[in-house]
């Protein structure tokens, strides 16, 4: 069982991202449907956020940080390139080759440590 569930806190912080993504579709600043890819953006954020609090108290059981950061990582992604669909598509790749430059180099560290 984890030490500290944050189950709750991030289905706040979910809602949270919602509802400053329909507040910018509000205020003319999004589309519709660009709101769920700033939700995307926000909420992977917040579990890159969780990665780290992973790395500082790890579990027994579950996932290590590493998973959850490339989760986080993904989904942030995902988000950014939804938001930039309108752009060529040498931007969606150079993006793409971010997201795997990234989790390469965080591979890295990750095996350098040990």
């Amino acid at each position: 069982m984890p030490k500290r569930p944050v189950g709750v806190l991030s289905l706040g912080i979910l809602i949270l991202a919602l509802a400053i993504s329909a507040s910018a579709s509000a205020a003319k600043m999004l589309d519709v449907l660009e709101i769920f890819s700033l939700t995307f953006i926000l909420f992977g954020l917040w579990i890159i956020v969780l990665a780290g609090m992973r790395v500082a108290n790890p579990e027994q059981y579950g996932g290590g940080a590493f998973n959850t950061f490339s989760g986080g990582i993904l989904l942030t992604t995902l988000g950014v390139v939804w938001l930039l669909r309108e752009l060529p598509i040498e931007y969606l790749l150079s993006a793409l080759l971010l997201v795997v430059g990234v989790l390469v180099a965080v591979a890295g560290v990750k095996a350098w440590r040990k």
